[in-house]
């Protein structure tokens, strides 16, 4: 090819893909770099606290919910949209707390926030598959309860 009189070659097949290639290995491993970094702080009681508030609100946000379903007072579509989203926000305090580096100190606490939320978890997901059984649902109003409780103590004790 020819401009302006100067004589220009096409590149090399593969040599513009390689260099853009090479660009997107480099910023994918910078991000990857980044995001393990970001990652390495040890999980502080503050932390810890607020993830086990979060356990203890989504448990007994729960409970209500099974209250309604208990008295017949809540649509079943409503029910089973808001134990979904309650038992994911629980799912998130576990994940969140699994991921966490965290110090020794914490360890034990820490291992019964995740229980806690997992077990939230688990209770809103049945909720979330009976959400118009009013015997059912007295039943995970109990278990709400006592997790929202043992999450409250938790809470308070950090």
């Amino acid at each position: 090819m020819t401009v302006m009189g100067e004589r220009f070659s096409a590149p090399e097949p593969g040599y513009l893909g390689f260099a853009l290639m090479s660009r997107r290995n480099w910023l994918f491993a910078s991000a990857a770099c980044l995001l393990l970094l970001a990652g390495c702080e040890p999980l502080t009681s503050d932390e810890l606290q607020h993830e086990a508030g979060s356990i203890h609100s989504t448990a007994a946000e729960g409970a209500l919910l099974a209250d309604g379903v208990a008295r017949q007072r809540s649509l079943s579509s409503f029910v089973r949209a808001h134990a979904k989203e309650l038992a994911d926000a629980a799912d998130t305090s576990a994940r969140k707390l699994h991921d966490a580096s965290v110090p020794g100190s914490l360890r034990q606490r820490t291992s019964k926030a995740i229980d806690l939320a997992t077990r939230t978890s688990t209770v809103l997901g049945d909720l979330e598959l009976s959400p118009s059984d009013p015997q059912q649902a007295a039943g995970f109003e109990s278990k709400l309860k006592r997790l929202a409780a043992a999450a409250e103590r938790l809470e308070s004790s950090l």
